[in-house]
């Protein structure tokens, strides 16, 4: 029988995060899913805002990376409904386009609760580094809380 992985507690990555990666660009899942090959991490995929709610109900996630503009609901509205429900879930927003478009939409994503926003196009590793600092600065708290 296969032995699950160990749940992240002190934010090494060894440690398992389970992440959901909300995107609707099949470039970008596959930028994702190189970013976390190595990784210990599970990762969640939904196509849109409303796919992302239902996993995010339904698998118990750690982190969420979403994309911003997408068909049906966006990126800022899955913020804001994740906020409504399980504040302390870490969101790493992203989003590509003009410049004069993109601020406006990462400031907003801020505004709602993202804890962090990386701008497309970006390498894997600097979407790997940042869901890491993400997931430490959780564990650290955690580890505050606690003691």
């Amino acid at each position: 029988m296969k032995r699950q992985p160990r749940r992240r507690t002190l934010g090494s990555e060894s440690e398992v995060a389970r992440i959901l990666i909300c995107e609707d660009d099949d470039l970008y899942r596959q930028i994702a899913e190189a970013a976390f090959a190595g990784s210990n991490h599970q990762l969640f995929f939904a196509h849109n805002g409303d796919q992302a709610l239902v996993r995010l109900k339904s698998d118990g996630v750690d982190l969420v990376i979403t994309d911003l503009v997408m068909p049906g609901k966006d990126g800022l509205e899955v913020i804001r409904d994740i906020r409504a429900t399980h504040n302390r879930i870490p969101i790493l927003a992203m989003t590509a386009g003009l410049a004069s478009l993109k601020e406006p939409l990462l400031v907003a994503a801020t505004a709602l609760g993202a804890d962090d926003v990386i701008e497309k196009p970006f390498r894997p590793v600097a979407l790997r580094q940042r869901t890491e600092a993400l997931l430490n600065k959780v564990a650290t708290k955690r580890d505050e809380s606690a003691a």
